[in-house]
This record gives C-alpha cells, sequence and structure tokens, in this order.
C-alpha cells in the first residue's frame, strides 16, 4: 500500500467513525479521475457548520497532526484546517464545506477506486469550478488537461448554471473563463 494510499484509508476511516460526510478535491481528485498530475497533499472538504467547527476540529486533532501551534483558532478564522498524516508525513487540508457550492459539491460526489481503496471524490464538474474560482496559472493548465480528457463528457447544464451563480456574486471571471476553454466543445446535459 502506498503512502497516499494509507491517507486515503485513514482519511476515510476518521470520516467514516465519526459520521462525516465528505469528499476528496484538488489534485488527488483529478488523479482519480484519470488526470496525468503529480501533488503532495490531500484536499478534503467536509461537511459541517459553524456550530460544530471547533468540536470537528478537536476530533480531526486526535487522529491527525496539526500543522499550526493553534490550530482550532486557525480553523474557525481561516475554515481549512492543515495537518499532517502521522504514519506517512503527507500533509491533509480539511476544508470546511460552509457553503451551498461545498454541500452541492459532497452531495454529488462519485465514488472512484483509487489503487485498492474505493472513495468519495468531487465530481468532474465540480473540480472545474474549483479550478475556475482559484484561477492560478496551475489551476488553468489543469483545467486544459480535463478539457482534452473530458470533451464531450460534460454535464454543461450543471456548469452553466453553477457559474451563473458564481457571477452573481462578482466572479463573471469564472464563466467567461470556462466560456473560453470549452468552446466549440461537445458536453452531455
Amino acid at each position: 500500500m502506498t503512502s497516499f494510499e494509507k491517507a486515503l484509508r485513514d482519511i476515510d476511516s476518521f470520516c467514516e467513525k465519526e459520521d462525516l460526510k465528505y469528499a476528496i478535491i484538488g489534485g488527488m481528485a483529478l488523479i482519480a479521475h484519470g488526470i496525468n498530475k503529480t501533488t503532495e497533499d490531500i484536499d478534503i472538504t467536509l461537511m459541517l457548520n459553524l456550530e460544530n467547527i471547533e468540536e470537528i476540529g478537536r476530533k480531526i486533532l486526535t487522529d491527525f497532526e496539526p500543522i499550526y501551534s493553534d490550530p482550532i483558532s486557525f480553523f474557525q478564522t481561516n475554515f481549512v484546517l492543515p495537518v499532517i498524516h502521522k504514519e506517512t508525513n503527507i500533509g491533509i487540508d480539511f476544508a470546511a464545506g460552509l457553503t451551498g457550492f461545498d454541500v452541492s459539491v459532497i452531495n454529488r460526489r462519485v465514488r472512484k477506486k483509487f489503487c485498492s481503496l474505493s472513495l468519495p471524490f468531487a465530481s468532474i464538474e465540480d473540480i472545474i469550478i474549483y479550478k475556475l474560482f482559484a484561477a492560478r496559472d496551475k489551476d488553468n493548465v489543469d483545467l486544459k488537461d480535463i478539457t482534452a480528457e473530458y470533451k464531450g463528457l460534460l454535464n454543461l447544464r450543471y456548469l452553466n448554471n453553477t457559474l451563473t451563480d458564481f457571477a452573481g456574486l462578482e466572479r463573471e471571471d469564472m464563466l467567461e473563463n470556462f466560456a473560453l476553454l470549452f468552446k466549440n466543445k461537445k458536453t452531455a446535459d
């Protein structure tokens, strides 16, 4: 079993034990969807709310090592809890899924095989939205790889509806960048 498998197995076991719904996002999700990618960490979005962020943060810290000296305050302020998997030293970012979009990502997650494991990953459409939101150079490279791999397989209606919602939050750039990247691409409804 690889180091990433061990860390992912322990994340899944932890979330199951604590009855937490989650989705794997970021580079690991791209890999699970067949995009050739390297990554050094694991990104998780957890379904929780502001009222239980401290409680969930403390539970995470019983199984994983904190990176910062005051991890609960960091989690409550930044809505992400960076930790280290004790056995493998792989970094894990547990993000608090507090928005309607986060809830949608977790509800739309898909179980995919990752080596010997079956785990919940964000859908390819939701990964596209995360990448468009971040809008870093490396995200734009990932988006080009996704367009090459998933040409004709995307749920265009979902993407357009969700990106239109983000445009209402003054992120029109996401819809514009999506149109540029995916123009002339046939997509599944």
